[in-house]
């Protein structure tokens, strides 16, 4: 009986906009990271949440607000578990929009949040993989499977060829644009049994 694995992998930027503003303990202006972490207090039905940043020197944490007084019941489906988790796309969202960056900011690097979804790899012979870019990052579909995947570029056009890699359109112009909002990718399980690792590099939290 065949089953299907179903993965996602969200893009978010490896690096963050810094904010400068006066640190307490250096006495001077510093430049203040985002920290990817969230605090969140509810409070009567109504939230606060803030991004917790960090100075650049001396470590001193600062939470920056972004929102305050939220009706629960008014947020969007899904954002109250990804503050409680510290979802690191949504983290990296806000960090650009609290610098006042837009979602088309040149970024200097990338990484990827994976998620399994439903499915056990050791029994699946197809493979689901959703592609999320909510904040529209500037990285190349070929780019983000190569290293989510842990293959080089050639490997994955190789993929695509033998059919065990299937993305509409399959065009070796798709896999060089930049990843859509969302997109999704196919893989058959390989024929042969030293190949199947692909599987289990889908959801491998140990690669970047």
């Amino acid at each position: 009986m065949s089953s299907i694995l179903n993965v996602e992998w969200i893009v978010f930027r490896s690096e963050t906009p810094n904010i400068k503003r006066p640190c307490q303990r250096c006495g001077v202006v510093k430049p203040f990271g985002s920290t990817g972490k969230f605090r969140v207090n509810a409070n009567g039905g109504q939230l606060d949440a803030w991004l917790i940043y960090r100075c650049e020197d001396c470590s001193i944490r600062w939470n920056r607000t972004m929102f305050e007084r939220r009706p629960v019941g008014s947020l969007q489906p899904g954002l109250l578990e990804a503050l409680q988790r510290n979802d690191q796309g949504l983290a990296n969202a806000f960090a650009c929009k609290l610098a006042g960056v837009s979602g088309t900011c040149p970024d200097t690097g990338f990484g990827l949040e994976r998620r399994l979804v439903s499915g056990v790899s050791s029994h699946a012979d197809k493979a689901v993989l959703t592609l999320l870019n909510p904040n529209r990052i500037e990285a190349r579909v070929d780019r983000v499977l190569a290293m989510g995947l842990g293959l080089s570029r050639s490997s994955l056009v190789n993929l695509v060829k033998q059919g065990a890699l299937k993305m509409p359109p399959i065009t070796a112009k798709a896999l060089k644009r930049r990843v859509p909002e969302q997109s999704v990718v196919e893989f058959n399980r390989p024929a042969e049994p030293d190949k199947t690792v692909m599987f289990e590099r889908l959801f491998d939290f140990s690669l970047p």
